[in-house]
C-alpha cells in the first residue's frame, strides 16, 4: 500500500502536545521515521536527545530551540537542523499552536535525569 490515512494511525497525546507517527517502522520504513508534532502556546516538548540526524521543519508559529549554545528564537516557516547526540527542547513561546514535521533516523529518547 502507498497511501495512508492520517485518521487510521496512532496519535500520542502528551501535556499541551500532539504527535503522529506519519510514516515509520509499523509502515515498512526502515531508514528514517516521519512525525507531526503540535505543541500548544506555553506547551514545550521534553528534553530530548537521539543518536541519528534530525530535521525539524517548523511549518507555523513560533517557538525556542534549547540546545548548547544557548536559546534560539525561531518563527516559521523556518528548518531546525538538531546535530546527533545534541540534548534539546523546543519551547512554543508564541500564541499559536507550533507545527512541527520531524524527520529522524532514529527517534529521540528522553535524556536521563
Amino acid at each position: 500500500m502507498h497511501i495512508f490515512q492520517h485518521a487510521h494511525l496512532p496519535t500520542l497525546r502528551l501535556e499541551g502536545e500532539q504527535c503522529l507517527a506519519a510514516a515509520d517502522q509499523r509502515l515498512g520504513l526502515q531508514g528514517f521515521e516521519v512525525w507531526l508534532r503540535s505543541l500548544a502556546p506555553g506547551a514545550h516538548t521534553q528534553i530530548l536527545q537521539h543518536a541519528g540526524e534530525l530535521v525539524v521543519l517548523a511549518q507555523s508559529g513560533s517557538g525556542k530551540l534549547l540546545i548548547a549554545g544557548g536559546p534560539q528564537r525561531f518563527q516559521g516557516p523556518c528548518t531546525l537542523l538538531i546535530p546527533p547526540q545534541a540534548p534539546f527542547q523546543i519551547v512554543n513561546h508564541g500564541t499559536q499552536p507550533l507545527q512541527l514535521v520531524w524527520v529522524h533516523t532514529r527517534a529521540p529518547q528522553p535524556c536521563a535525569s
